[in-house]
C-alpha cells in the first residue's frame, strides 16, 4: 500500500462539509456505508479528492457541481449486479457511478458494491473471469448455433460477456431480446466488444 496522508480523515471531513448540501448528504452517506461494508478499510486523501483502502486503492468520491461521482478503482472486475455503472466511462479499469440527489441511492445496492470492491481488493489480483456469469438462454442456444461468435465471445474479458449478457436479459419485451440478440450475434462475429459498436 503507497503512503497514506496521515491527515486524511481531517481533510475528508472538510471536504465533505465544504461541499453544497445536496452533495455533502451523498458524500457522508457514501462514506458511512464504505465504513459499513469494511471495518478495516483505511481512508486516504489523493488528487484533492478521499480514497479508500484495503490492500490497494478501491475506490474514491467526489463532487461536482449537479451530481457527486463514486469511482471503483477495479470496477471492471465487478459484477455491476444492480446496473448502477454509469455507461460514459471508456477507462480500462475504473468504474463510475453519479447521483444527483441522496433520495437516488439504494443503501443496500451500495453497500454490495462496496463489499464486492473490497472483496476483490483483499483476494489478491483477483482476475474477472473468475468471477460466475449467468447467460441469457437466448444468448447461449444463439452462440451454440455460430462457433465463431461463441468463440469471440468466450474468449472476451468478464466484463465484456457480461455487457452483452446484460443487454439480453435487460430487455422486458421478447422483441426487444430478439432484436438486441441478432445486433449482438452479428458483433461478436465480427469481435466488436459492446461499447466499440
Amino acid at each position: 500500500m503507497s503512503k497514506i496522508n496521515p491527515l486524511a480523515s481531517s481533510l475528508i471531513d472538510d471536504y465533505i462539509n465544504s461541499r453544497a448540501t445536496f452533495a455533502k448528504e451523498i458524500l457522508a452517506l457514501f462514506r458511512q456505508l464504505i465504513h459499513k461494508a469494511n471495518q478495516d478499510i483505511v481512508e486516504d486523501w489523493k488528487w484533492n479528492i478521499p480514497v479508500f483502502h484495503k490492500n490497494e486503492m478501491v475506490c474514491g468520491f467526489a463532487a461536482f457541481q449537479k451530481h457527486v461521482s463514486l469511482t471503483f478503482f477495479n470496477g471492471a472486475n465487478m459484477s455491476d449486479k444492480h446496473l448502477l455503472f454509469s455507461g460514459d466511462c471508456s477507462a480500462k479499469h475504473t468504474r463510475n457511478i453519479k447521483f444527483t440527489v441522496v433520495s437516488e441511492i439504494d443503501k443496500n445496492q451500495l453497500l454490495d458494491y462496496f463489499k464486492e470492491a473490497f472483496l476483490i481488493s483483499g483476494s489478491g489480483n483477483q482476475k474477472s473471469e473468475n468471477l460466475d456469469i449467468k447467460i441469457h438462454e437466448l444468448l447461449q442456444k444463439a452462440l451454440n448455433k455460430n462457433e465463431l461468435a461463441k468463440k469471440n465471445f468466450e474468449n472476451m474479458a468478464y466484463t465484456y460477456r457480461k455487457e452483452y449478457t446484460l443487454q439480453i436479459s435487460c430487455a422486458k419485451q421478447e422483441a426487444t431480446k430478439i432484436k438486441r440478440l441478432a445486433r449482438i450475434i452479428s458483433n461478436l462475429e465480427q469481435n466488436i466488444k459492446m461499447h466499440e459498436q
